[in-house]
């Protein structure tokens, strides 16, 4: 039985390494190893206190336990489940057997195998007997984390298309985004701890956890504490038992939660004024409930603030405020970037739009209001917190100017890349709402943070030249400046999204059907970036990135806290230099941001040219 499931997974695995999921295996695949080798490498370590390398592995499997737990709910359900054997006559213990080996065969089990081995590692150090004893402590821990992230699945699954799955769901998406953007830190932390080590009472709970009972059981048969080991060793395997126990009595129909209803609600009472009597209002009322209804919609409101706060707080470890000013900004911009495919996450339902004349302004002004109705209040309560807490009134003006402005060209260029940027995947009613399973949206976020950041470089270029000329009237005029920016481009992108939907519209719906696969056919409505050669359009966005970091963390950042006064090193590169260097090193990274740019732009105007020589279908 095991081995025709894992065959079965093997062979629906390999039809399903496609378009975004593929990328996403392949690079969780590579981060992982690497991942896995740093684990490995922390075994291997020299600390003053002897403890430390024990205390410091035990955290680590703790948090690739974590990742086991907390990985259903990023990756989505697994793709044999107990379900789609209900009508078979298979008893349950046999299908248990066969699931959990299935769920052994998965890059995550190689990835987490060498991980793990980092206990191996830590015994071999220790002497022949505690290597012995690492053995089965090692395969112990990996059956655990394995059938934990079974039990976990089950329960993510039935939360899936539930507001409290999104939920989940959203913030472990930010954890990611600040992990992945932040991670340097733990070095500087791992270079403290291996000097001081950690304290007695942190050191007691990571041993008392069960991530942590095979390094007691290795590090006590070091110290030929046989009674610990024992303890530790028998614990692993008591707990394996009852996660079967628990795993096998699961095996059933899932209800545990009941599903989202996208509908109108019972008890709710009928819309009154503007929104019952206007297009525009029926369709803000419509995208307010889209909003916090759908678990994908709900996720792109959560991920936002999650992201600033966590982000912002991270300089908090070299004891600088600097960026909590920009808790709104950061939220405003993030918001622009996780709702880049909004009329993508609707799917087919544009036809409804379409079969209305004269419906597609309203359209656009409603979703434009609906996240304005939305993002602004968290944005501004956050922008406000952030300068009460701070305390740095040099960067109140930075943080309220690049808050209107941001807002206001978040508004506008949300339902504009929208429809020119349009991703195409399933309908709502079919999603399966986790990140995996999610249209491949990457080039659109960068394109809306790089745009919607550019609508705010003029409010800014005002402060800017204010604090040059060491005019303060000229610097608080960045706000109102701010402002009329927000607002112009509101108005000037929202009627550019609207005339883009009457002439695209059917166009867009066609593909929508169609799906990706239509995207990819050049000449039948592809997107010019999805049609270029792989080679070039690596190239188009790795310049991008390049320029990305170079412009705006690199240079931006830098020239604004130089010219406040309130100066950070932190991870910006010219900062650690000395005074003399910092200008010129500044002004390197605006010219290689600049060159990236300009790159980038060639490669599109040059592909642009060839598309509109290109012969469409049908033509020789």
């Amino acid at each position: 039985m095991a081995v025709a499931l894992i065959q079965m997974k093997l062979a629906v695995t390999g039809r399903n390494l496609t378009g975004p999921r593929a990328s996403w295996v392949f690079g969780g695949a590579v981060v992982g190893m690497i991942l896995a080798g740093g684990t490995v490498a922390m075994a291997t370590v020299h600390a003053q206190e002897p403890g430390t390398v024990r205390d410091l592995l035990a955290v680590v499997f703790g948090i690739w336990m974590l990742g086991w737990m907390l990985g259903p709910a990023f990756t989505g359900q697994p793709v044999l489940r107990a379900e789609q054997f209900a009508l078979q006559p298979i008893p349950r213990r046999r299908l248990a057997i066969g699931l959990l080996g299935s769920a052994f065969v998965a890059v995550t089990t190689v990835v987490s195998l060498v991980a793990f081995a980092a206990l191996l590692v830590f015994g071999v150090r220790l002497g022949t007997v505690p290597a012995l004893v690492a053995v089965p402590c090692v395969l112990l821990q990996l059956a655990v984390v394995v059938l934990l992230s079974r039990l976990m699945g089950r329960l993510f699954g039935a939360l899936s298309r539930s507001r409290t799955g999104a939920a989940i769901s959203a913030v472990l998406s930010a954890a990611m985004l600040v992990v992945s953007s932040s991670g340097w830190i733990v070095f500087i932390a791992l270079d403290s701890v291996l000097v001081t080590g950690f304290s007695s009472g942190f050191s007691t709970v990571v041993r008392a956890l069960p991530s942590g009972w095979g390094v007691v059981a290795v590090e006590a048969s070091a110290r030929s504490d046989w009674t610990m080991t024992a303890v530790a060793s028998t614990g692993l395997v008591l707990l394996l038992v009852l996660l079967w126990l628990i795993w096998n009595r699961s095996l059933g129909p899932v209800r545990w939660a009941r599903p989202t209803v996208r509908g109108s609600a019972p008890d709710r009472a009928a819309p009154r004024g503007w929104a019952a009597t206007s297009a525009t209002g029926a369709v803000y009322l419509k995208e307010l409930r889209t909003w916090t209804r759908d678990p994908q919609r709900l996720q792109g409101l959560i991920v936002p603030p999650v992201f600033a706060v966590l982000n912002c707080l991270v300089p908090l470890v070299f004891d600088s405020t600097v960026f909590l000013p920009f808790l709104g900004t950061v939220t405003a911009l993030m918001g622009a970037a996780t709702s880049a495919n909004l009329y993508g996450q609707d799917g087919t339902a544009m036809w409804l739009t379409l079969l209305m004349p004269g419906s597609e302004r309203a359209d656009v002004r409603g979703r434009q209001l609906a996240w304005l109705a939305l993002f602004t209040p968290m944005t501004l309560v956050l922008t406000a917190v952030g300068i009460a807490v701070a305390g740095q009134p040099d960067l109140t003006p930075w943080a309220l100017t690049a808050t209107f402005a941001v807002l206001g060209g978040g508004a506008g260029l949300v339902p504009l890349v929208g429809l020119d940027q349009l991703a195409p995947g399933a309908d709502p009613r079919a999603a399966k709402n986790t990140p995996m399973d999610h249209s491949d949206v990457a080039g659109q976020a960068f394109v809306m943070l790089f745009q919607t950041l550019a609508t705010a470089a003029p409010a800014l270029a005002v402060v800017a030249a204010g604090k040059v000329l060491d005019n303060p009237s000229l610097v608080w005029a960045g706000i109102p400046v701010g402002v009329t920016t927000g607002f112009v481009a509101y108005l000037v992108l929202g009627r550019a999204a609207h005339e883009s939907l009457v002439k695209r519209g059917p166009e867009l719906l066609y593909l929508m059907q169609r799906g990706k696969r239509q995207q990819a056919k050049a000449g039948q409505g592809a997107s010019f970036v999805k049609s270029m050669p792989r080679h070039r359009r690596q190239l188009l966005w790795s310049s991008f990135l390049v320029g990305c970091i170079a412009l705006f963390p690199q240079a931006l950042v830098p020239t604004l806290m130089k010219l406040s006064g309130n100066v950070a090193a932190l991870w910006f590169l010219a900062l650690h230099l000395r005074p003399e260097w910092q200008w010129p090193v500044i002004f390197l990274m605006y010219g290689i941001g600049a060159l990236s740019f300009a790159v980038s732009a060639l490669i599109v105007l040059t592909e642009l040219r060839a598309a509109r020589t290109r012969p469409g279908p049908g033509k020789p």
